[in-house]
């Protein structure tokens, strides 16, 4: 019997060790920049926005942001700049872009004068699909009305929103504004007057968190209705706020796997029961909402990363921006997409064994006993039928390290 010791909570840990285990080599920027004078090979495409400021640091957070300490204008002017660095490239305007996601940070920190200057900006210069979905992550203390009018004047039509929990406790622990009810109250102000997709981020099994709250943050989430739910496992990173009290003795957490899965499952069972489906290990959705971002990001088509911190990729080239300054551009070898292609079609609840076939070839009969051999053990379950396999639920809580086995396996005598 297969038996996962560490688990893998995320999709990027599938994709450091892909990292960790492929080799890829450093490109300068013309090549990059030389695809944007030729036309695209796939019309389709993303563009992802990064703003790297916070007004309130949360206390689990150790991503690529600082405390805002100016009014971003400065910053303002730097992405308009970067944005029209793309204008006019026969790259792009021969190309229908059908995602935007603007992250962070927090976006919605940009006053709502910079938000039109930005956004208007990026219209401009970017042609979009007439079914294209158009993402800003916000937290509820800073998203005003105003600056959701001009949003919305822009096409944002989906908020993906960090609440992380409703209890009052657990909020303080995170470093969040607002309590339980205000929460409540502002999500459903927020609801009636955006006409786009809601969805929240929640995280579990944060220092001492019992069932009582788990199962408390499911109902609230049902009661609320949005379109859908990513939840997550604590990650405790260096450098956060948590990681500090936690070296210093003024905070102790004592994490277990079965303790882990035990609040997963409550908080997957609650909504599977109020009518949310699986979309992907660790996303909920009420059918509504497709993540278009994510599936085009798996699939890797292109994302034109803009601003400090933002990352994505051209083709087989790789790009990120560390500063003003520096950017970093690499290509994959066709190893590499095949590792990246495999975790990205095993992060849903349905995976076609047609296209894992199409992705590994003549790895393919390896790999599918590693399917047989889940089976057996309770993982999935393989229609045979539909040509597909699926996960259960506890194949849904070790998901990442399923795709991580696959990925391991098609390395074997190659790499």
């Amino acid at each position: 019997m297969r038996v996962f010791k560490i688990r893998y909570k995320s999709h990027h840990d599938v994709k450091d060790i892909i990292l960790s285990k492929s080799k890829r080599k450093l490109r300068l920027p013309q090549s990059y920049w030389g695809l944007m004078e030729k036309e695209p090979e796939d019309l389709d495409g993303g563009i992802y926005v990064h703003v790297p400021f916070c007004d309130k640091i949360c206390s689990f957070c150790n991503m690529n942001r600082k405390q805002l300490d100016n009014d971003l204008e400065d910053y303002t002017k730097f992405l308009v700049k970067e944005i029209n660095k793309y204008r006019n490239k026969i790259y792009i305007q021969k190309k229908k872009f059908s995602v935007i996601f603007f992250g962070g940070g927090t976006p919605t920190i940009l006053k709502p004068h910079q938000l039109e200057v930005v956004l208007s900006t990026l219209r401009e210069v970017f042609p979009l699909r007439e079914d294209y979905e158009f993402t800003f992550e916000t937290t509820l203390h800073n998203l005003t009305c105003e600056k959701l009018e001009v949003m919305k004047k822009y096409g944002v039509n989906r908020l993906s929103i960090g609440i992380q929990t409703f209890s009052n406790r657990g909020r303080k622990l995170l470093n969040r504004t607002y309590d339980q009810d205000f929460v409540k109250k502002r999500l459903k102000e927020i609801k009636a007057k955006f006409q786009g997709l809601v969805c929240l981020d929640i995280i579990y099994n944060y220092l001492d968190q019992s069932i009582e709250e788990v199962k408390e943050d499911a109902r609230i989430v049902s009661e609320i209705s949005p379109d859908s739910v990513s939840y997550y496992s604590l990650m405790i990173h260096d450098g956060s706020e948590i990681s500090k009290d936690l070296n210093s003795g003024e905070k102790n957490f004592d994490y277990k796997t079965e303790r882990d899965k035990e609040l997963h499952d409550a908080f997957l069972d609650f909504l599977l029961e109020s009518g949310y489906k699986v979309l992907e290990h660790t996303k909920l959705t009420k059918g509504t909402d497709l993540y278009k971002y994510i599936r085009n990001v798996h699939k890797l088509k292109d994302l034109i990363p803009i601003g400090i911190g933002a990352g994505g990729r051209v083709q087989n080239i790789e790009l990120y921006h560390l500063n003003r300054l520096v950017s970093f551009y690499s290509l994959d070898t066709e190893d590499v997409m095949k590792l990246k292609k495999i975790s990205g079609i095993t992060q849903y609840e349905d995976v076609q064994l047609e296209k894992l076939s199409n992705i590994v070839k003549e790895k393919y009969n390896e790999i599918y006993e590693v399917l047989k051999e889940l089976e057996k053990t309770g993982y999935i379950s393989i229609d045979r039928e539909k040509n597909l396999y699926r996960y259960t639920k506890k194949g849904i809580f070790w998901g990442n390290n399923i795709s991580a086995l696959l990925v391991e396996k098609y390395l074997e005598n190659r790499l």
